[in-house]
């Protein structure tokens, strides 16, 4: 009769806890505790956690009915884990992930759309490119998957020992470059170390009047797109073969001088800011990426976010208050000073980013640079094809141009005949 007890003892604590992991659309309690749970994924580093676990913890603190549980994921496997658990009817009721994903998230049917859950009022205040970055199009319908809470882009970092005014135009950052490197050292020291790879250089296309898409979604790489585009690739690959600048397709020898202190300046996103500040400490400078004064424009580079993303299945009504609750919450000028505190760029513009917002000047700083940007630049795209295709294409385009296997023209040939056989003329 004991080991029957026994048994019957552990096979109910194996059901409630496939319950717990289970029916992720009814997010409700125990009857004692009479509140609503709500399960969080993420898989933010270590030190990021810890805040987000405080963030959590007030929110919960404010909300007694509300309760959202933190679970830390690894990063890598993220997406993939929120598909696979949402398929098999279980998974967390709400993750944070990142924006470009969306499209495979969605196309999977793993996330909802938010648009019956939060308004045009939850989304005016928040950062425009952080707020096209939430979107994604699935079955020719665009929607609202995210709600972004920090966004990334790129900006010129610099060392303010050794630049007093940093540059504005691309041509004053390569002449002051040129005149900072010293090859004859040993290590060299370069004025500019500069990785390539199409995520920091794409911003520099739409300066030189490149284009891919028009704005009803057509192919126009290889037609109007074309002179603007191959110019950028004309100016790339001189870059490339610049012997002055450090300018090359091999991320891992860009950070590895940066790392020696062998560079003064680079083009980097804005999560590598606690790197760079490791680099030069209070040293560090941020400014926005140079003009291009042959055509007078500002570079678009694009703008990604982290976003709080609902399961699908997700559909009880106290459960859906609850997250609507949440993402305000992680928008709201205090929350957002919280994240700034830790580098992560706010989506919030009701954040003023004065003095009073943070102690640390550097960062401060910074953070007004990454802003002045990212109003500038242009939501990364998170359709599913966009990212499985459009940017494979396109970076076998740079990449063949840049290391002269191509021509300029033929590079963006190949490229918009590939673009067209998928997105064929209407």
């Amino acid at each position: 009769m004991r080991y029957q007890f026994l048994f019957r003892h552990l096979f109910l604590l194996w059901l409630l806890a496939c319950v717990a992991c289970a029916a992720p659309s009814t997010g409700v309690p125990s009857a004692q505790s009479n509140r609503v749970i709500l399960r969080l994924w993420h898989a933010w580093p270590a030190a990021d956690s810890r805040v987000l676990q405080t963030l959590v913890d007030q929110f919960n603190q404010a909300h007694p009915q509300w309760q959202i549980v933190v679970q830390a994921r690894p990063a890598v496997s993220l997406p993939t884990d929120l598909v696979t658990a949402v398929n098999e009817g279980s998974g967390p009721h709400l993750a944070l992930v990142q924006s470009h994903t969306l499209g495979l998230l969605a196309s999977a049917g793993s996330i909802r759309s938010l648009d019956d859950l939060l308004s045009p009022a939850d989304l005016q205040s928040l950062l425009p490119a952080a707020v096209g970055a939430a979107r994604a199009t699935v079955g020719d319908q665009p929607a609202l998957f995210g709600m972004p809470i920090n966004f990334d882009t790129l900006a010129l970092y610099y060392n303010r020992a050794n630049v007093l005014q940093p540059p504005t135009s691309v041509d004053e950052l390569l002449l002051m470059a040129r005149a900072l490197t010293d090859r004859d050292r040993v290590p060299p020291v370069w004025g500019l170390a500069y990785n390539l790879s199409l995520d920091r250089t794409i911003g520099y296309l739409y300066a030189f009047g490149g284009r891919v898409f028009d704005e009803q979604g057509a192919v126009v790489l290889g037609d109007s797109g074309r002179p603007g585009t191959e110019r950028w690739l004309a100016w790339l690959a001189g870059l490339y073969r610049d012997e002055q600048v450090l300018a090359t397709l091999d991320g891992v020898v860009v950070d590895r001088v940066l790392q020696a202190r062998e560079a003064i300046m680079t083009i980097d996103w804005a999560h590598a800011q606690a790197d760079y500040r490791a680099i030069w400490n209070d040293q560090l400078g941020v400014t926005t990426l140079p003009i291009l004064a042959e055509t007078e424009q500002a570079p678009q580079p694009y703008v990604q976010a982290d976003v709080i993303v609902v399961n699908a299945r997700l559909t009880d009504p106290d459960a859906q208050a609850a997250v609507q609750a949440f993402m305000r919450y992680m928008v709201a000028v205090d929350s957002q000073r919280m994240l700034l505190a830790i580098g992560r760029q706010p989506t919030q513009l009701a954040l003023q980013l004065s003095d009073n917002d943070l102690a640390d000047r550097v960062q401060l700083a910074a953070a007004r640079a990454f802003r002045a940007q990212a109003q500038h630049g242009l939501p990364m795209p998170a359709d599913r094809i966009a990212n499985e295709l459009v940017w494979t294409t396109l970076s076998d385009m740079q990449l063949s141009a840049v290391r002269g296997l191509l021509t300029p023209e033929q590079a963006v040939t190949v490229a918009d005949e590939t673009l067209r056989r998928v997105f064929p003329a209407p």
